[in-house]
């Protein structure tokens, strides 16, 4: 199974043992994990019809039926409770947070590796404050011209990291690789070209303040 490099970076991060993914779309990834023997089972969640659908016929034509367990369904309302590790990748973080809130379902799940396309930061702090999980490993990749945050929480004692940690990510802002220099230079010229329209007055020092706090990070 063919992985795109932000599948292939999540699939990396997969510890062995049963694993959700939810949102499991067509079922690449914890297909690829089936076949390489990463976990010895797993279930792909899917709540659209279409995807749902191919995921079902992907799972068959690969011969995991006996690994791969499909589920319809919302979210992690019926998760099974030998699930260790959730993969929730390639939604918006407000939806990661809502499907989270379930709280009483996560009591076997000591792993959980997001890709949220928004709000990482106010995921890394919900995860971390709210459901009490560390942060042990993040990447920042690169595709389609595209930035993503994958971002791997285990649970322990509840952690204490700033706002900044929040915001940048613990592990991201000590490495600082090239490509988080890279996506927060972009949006310095990106801050340097709105502020050059007429916006409103809370919006310009809303940005201007955004680029300070870049800046100082970047130093």
């Amino acid at each position: 199974m063919d992985l795109s490099l932000r599948l292939k970076t999540i699939y990396d991060m997969v510890p062995r043992g049963c694993v959700a993914d939810v949102g499991s779309d067509h079922g690449k990834l914890i297909i690829a994990l089936a076949e390489n023997e990463v976990i010895p089972k797993g279930y792909a969640i899917e709540n659209k019809k279409g995807p749902y659908s191919t995921l079902v016929s992907n799972i068959t034509k690969a011969g995991m039926n006996g690994k791969i367990t499909p589920m319809f369904s919302d979210g992690i309302s019926e998760l099974p409770s030998d699930v260790y590790t959730l993969v929730l990748a390639g939604m918006g973080g407000a939806t990661i947070i809502e499907i989270l809130s379930l709280k009483e379902k996560l009591h076997n799940v000591s792993t959980i590796i997001v890709d949220a396309h928004s709000m990482i930061k106010e995921v890394r702090e919900y995860i971390c404050q709210e459901l009490g999980y560390n942060i042990t490993d993040e990447k920042i990749i690169k595709e389609d011209d595209i930035y993503y945050e994958i971002v791997k929480f285990q649970r322990s004692e509840r952690p204490l990291y700033s706002e900044e940690d929040y915001e940048y990510g613990p592990i991201l802002r000590k490495e600082k690789g090239l490509l988080f220099i890279e996506k927060y230079e972009a949006r310095i010229k990106e801050i340097d070209y709105l502020l050059t329209l007429a916006l409103p007055q809370n919006r310009v020092t809303t940005l201007i303040g955004e680029r300070e706090k870049i800046r100082s990070e970047l130093k």
